[in-house]
């Protein structure tokens, strides 16, 4: 079997969802699905991990890099995956309506650029509220344990 530079990074993770289940409740397809696994969930938090920003072919990559600001994109991406999990919990069906990004509040940006050679990123979400119009939460992503961007997102249903 032949471990590519993802699998490697992410090799001593205990995963509880693969990229095969992430895809299979994003809307995003190929490499628009940024998130390698989710290693830690709860009612209000969930934890994922990436590598795609590594990748030269990453869809958000101009020129050679990724701003920093395109973690709000891996954020809302972990975000849909927890209300997913949570949707599966509560009512044994993950289906979650399409989501409209309402706002994004309390931008803090560490760096200008994601991190290249790096281990995987980090992105942890906690939801501060959730009704059946929306939801809210906090997200954080790091690299190396350094937080690059926090803030806090709004999503319509």
């Amino acid at each position: 079997m032949h471990l590519n530079h993802s699998d490697i990074l992410l090799s001593r993770y205990d995963i509880l969802l693969s990229r095969y289940d992430i895809a299979q409740r994003l809307p995003h397809s190929g490499k628009m699905c940024l998130l390698d696994c989710v290693v830690q969930y709860d009612t209000l938090n969930l934890t994922a991990l990436a590598t795609s920003h590594q990748s030269n072919d990453n869809p958000l990559r101009v020129g050679n890099k990724i701003a920093t600001i395109n973690g709000i994109e891996y954020a809302a991406q972990a975000m849909a995956i927890h209300a997913s999990l949570i949707a599966e919990k509560t009512s044994n069906d993950d289906t979650v309506a399409m989501g409209y990004l309402a706002t994004v509040r309390n931008i803090c940006i560490k760096t200008p650029y994601l991190p290249e050679n790096s281990g995987p990123l980090s992105i942890l979400v906690t939801q501060l509220m959730s009704d059946g119009h929306g939801f809210t939460y906090e997200f954080q992503l790091s690299c190396d344990q350094t937080i690059v961007i926090s803030g806090k997102i709004t999503i319509f249903l």
